[in-house]
């Protein structure tokens, strides 16, 4: 049996950290109608201050899919933006979502987040030299 909080909208924690230059971006818990627009505001919010890449660690339970949504949105804003953009995948249900939505071969996705922070710095650098750190 699961609980609903008594407030309606299903906990969701995210935490934001810049790896020279790429941010992370670590969401747990759930995604879904109730708080894909906290996620959205949140991953706005580093968009806005133009990062060299943005990793999306899905460490979530539930990715329903207005969070699959999200990450489509997020995934033609950076590629507007010139901004590299990577996803991880911690958890069996949020590669399940990715998969049977077909996302998995949309975005850009790695095992781990050393990795995905890592190839977006080196892709950064061979692309804009300007930007190499």
């Amino acid at each position: 049996m699961t609980h609903a909080p008594l407030d309606g909208i299903s906990d969701l924690s995210i935490e934001a950290i810049d790896h020279d230059g790429v941010v992370l971006m670590a969401l747990t818990g759930d995604i879904d109608i109730t708080n894909a627009g906290q996620a959205r505001a949140a991953i706005e919010e580093q968009l806005n201050n133009h990062p060299i890449g943005i990793v999306i660690c899905l460490a979530v339970s539930f990715l329903a899919s207005t969070g699959l949504s999200m990450l489509g949105e997020v995934h033609r804003r950076t590629q507007q933006a010139g901004i590299g953009f990577a996803v991880v995948a911690t958890t069996r249900s949020a590669q399940r979502s990715l998969q049977a939505s077909g996302m998995d071969r949309i975005l850009l996705l790695h095992d781990t987040v050393p990795h995905a922070v890592e190839g977006l710095q080196k892709a950064t650098a061979s692309e804009r030299p300007d930007l190499a750190r």
